[in-house]
């Protein structure tokens, strides 16, 4: 068995190059920033500034181009879809981030999308991390390739 794990780029440029990395995934991460990249109130510039370098599409993409683009590479893949920077959900001081995306929101577009799996994780705070590949790594194995006996068999994650 052979365990490979791919990270492709999202932006545009990398359309046409990206859709090479899609044949033979058995599962794929499909990832998101929590932080909408919306700035918050000016009393709270530590989280301001911290929220400031995301994407503020991360999450809408994943809905309106990532699961098209996926079922046209790739149909019938497993997703899991993961947010990330979880960390930024509250400020240095525990105050909520009203900006960012809520784990009831990223439940519920993992439904919308078909997701078999949920997860989060924060690099920042080291959590869920570990986790969140062994849960991936996990999906992949229930995962029988086409016309293989088992045997020497290979395991893409995207």
């Amino acid at each position: 068995m052979e365990l490979s794990l791919w990270d492709t780029a999202g932006q545009e440029e990398f359309d046409r190059l990206r859709a090479l990395s899609y044949e033979d995934t058995h599962v794929l991460m499909l990832c998101f920033s929590v932080s909408t990249g919306h700035t918050s109130h000016t009393e709270r510039p530590d989280l301001t500034k911290r929220v400031q370098v995301d994407s503020p599409d991360s999450f809408e993409n994943v809905g309106s181009k990532w699961i098209a683009e996926i079922n046209e590479n790739c149909p019938g893949v497993r997703v899991v879809l993961t947010a990330l920077k979880c960390d930024l959900r509250k400020d240095d001081e525990e105050n909520e981030n009203p900006n960012a995306i809520s784990f009831e929101q990223g439940l519920a577009k993992a439904k919308e999308i078909g997701a078999v799996k949920y997860l989060e994780c924060s690099a920042v705070q080291n959590r869920g991390i570990r986790e969140s590949f062994y849960e991936a790594a996990k999906v992949a194995l229930e995962v029988k390739p086409a016309g293989s006996n088992g045997s020497g068999s290979s395991c893409v994650i995207l």
